[in-house]
């Protein structure tokens, strides 16, 4: 995934004329547009170039990612008038561009990528624990899995020793080294808690390489659950499978909230809700009637808020969603606790009906009819098998009132992720929707 920069552009002639924050970064958004100037800029031809992701905060960031002819490449819009960007690889309209492993935000990258550092750390720090008779040649291969620019990268580690494979690993690189340590001192008592749960379980945390901000865990094997909803959509057989898979994961889920709170870190909806409605108004500058909806979305959460029953504080996952789980024969393992905190733990029943709703968004060609069909009958499940194992403990309104906050929360991704896309306003209205519906008060 390394393409290396033959040349650099000049920052000023790369910017040109002034012109909208909003106008420039539609124009990064076409990959018709920039994939002949990355082409330029990097060296080469263009063969091929996708925008993977982005994210736009007006006024705050502006950064797309790039799969441009087999290579990542982070691009962030420079702000009119920088004059900061020194000697970076710039192209227009005032776009710095970054090759994956280089990210301005992970000055450590390029050193993990590296498999003669990553192998042998690695292997010192598994020595005498996950890798007890590992030799000291071991060598290493890496495979980037997911890249998120400025923030982390995930990766496949593959040891192996003079005879043959000596484990499989995931590995992931963080911004913050503190970040990171939080993950590790948090995993041992997840572990074991989780090792006692009639459903859940928690891949293994191995290693950490402190000084590159790295936690390393066990691979493990299993059906993506984002996957087997998706295929419940299109096959005829799918829907009890999906069903089943539902239920199970609502059990895991009441699994994680019996644990005793064992993290420092804490997370307020109703602090996220001040941050929507700034947001939403930064959106409006730039999309007056998306902007709008999202600030009266923002509103009316503020208002509903008071009229539903308080939180139950406890361990939650933070980001608790199909892709986050896969399905064992067994047990439902429970990926990335980077979000892991004490907060209402409506948030996570919340969050993952949420993508249910958000999921018909993701599947393109699917029948309509189809998927009014099964979209409830997966909620119900969900909602009913988390509730049974709970004993009844979260009110149906404040899941309810959390799900709106997860959609808007959605929203504002999509907005960031596609401006010109109605995706936001579609999510706004799914939103508004939950809210028309709780009718439960204190």
């Amino acid at each position: 995934m390394t393409t290396a920069p033959r040349g650099l552009a000049g920052p000023a002639a790369a910017l040109g004329p002034a012109r909208p924050e909003a106008d420039r970064f539609a124009e990064i958004l076409r990959p018709r547009v920039m994939g002949p100037r990355l082409a330029d800029a990097l060296g080469g031809r263009v063969r091929t170039c996708h925008v993977l992701d982005a994210k736009y905060e007006p006024g705050v960031r502006a950064t797309v990612l790039y799969e441009h002819d087999g290579a990542w490449v982070r691009g962030d819009l420079v702000a009119e008038g920088d004059v900061g960007v020194g000697r970076a690889l710039v192209v227009a309209p005032g776009l710095r561009i970054s090759v994956f492993p280089e990210d301005p935000d992970l000055p450590r990258l390029p050193r993990v990528m590296d498999p003669a550092h990553l192998g042998p750390a690695l292997a010192d720090a598994l020595r005498g624990t996950a890798l007890p008779d590992a030799p000291h040649g071991v060598r290493c291969r890496t495979a980037p899995i997911r890249y998120r620019p400025g923030r982390r990268v995930t990766l496949r580690v593959d040891l192996v020793g003079a005879a043959g494979a000596a484990g499989a690993y995931v590995a992931k690189v963080y911004h913050d080294a503190r970040k990171a340590a939080a993950v590790v001192a948090e995993a041992p008592a997840l572990a074991e808690h989780a090792g006692t749960c009639d459903v859940l379980r928690i891949p293994a945390t191995v290693a950490h390489l402190p000084a590159d901000g790295v936690v390393v865990q066990a691979a493990v094997a299993g059906r993506p659950l984002e996957a087997l909803l998706g295929r419940s959509l299109a096959t005829p057989g799918g829907v009890a499978a999906a069903t089943e898979a539902t239920v199970r994961t609502a059990r895991a889920l009441a699994d994680l909230h019996r644990m005793p709170p064992d993290t420092g870190r804490a997370r307020s909806a109703d602090a996220e809700v001040e941050r929507f409605a700034h947001r939403a108004l930064g959106v409006a500058g730039a999309d007056p009637r998306t902007g709008a909806a999202l600030v009266r979305l923002a509103d009316r959460l503020r208002t509903a808020r008071e009229q539903v029953p308080g939180a139950v504080p406890g361990t939650v996952h933070g980001d608790f969603k199909p892709s986050q789980v896969l399905l064992g024969r067994r047990h439902v393992l429970l990926m990335d606790l980077d979000h892991l905190a004490v907060a209402d733990q409506a948030m996570d029943v919340g969050t993952f009906l949420a993508s249910l709703r958000q999921l018909p968004l993701r599947s393109s060609g699917a029948d309509p009819c189809r998927l009014g069909e099964v979209l409830p009958v997966l909620r119900a499940a969900f909602l009913a098998s988390y509730l049974e194992a709970r004993g009844c403990e979260v009110s149906p309104a404040r899941i309810g009132w959390q799900e709106a906050v997860a959609l808007e929360r959605k929203a504002l991704r999509a907005w960031a992720r596609a401006p010109g896309s109605p995706v936001a306003l579609v999510l706004a209205g799914e939103a508004e929707a939950c809210l028309d519906g709780l009718t439960e008060t204190p």
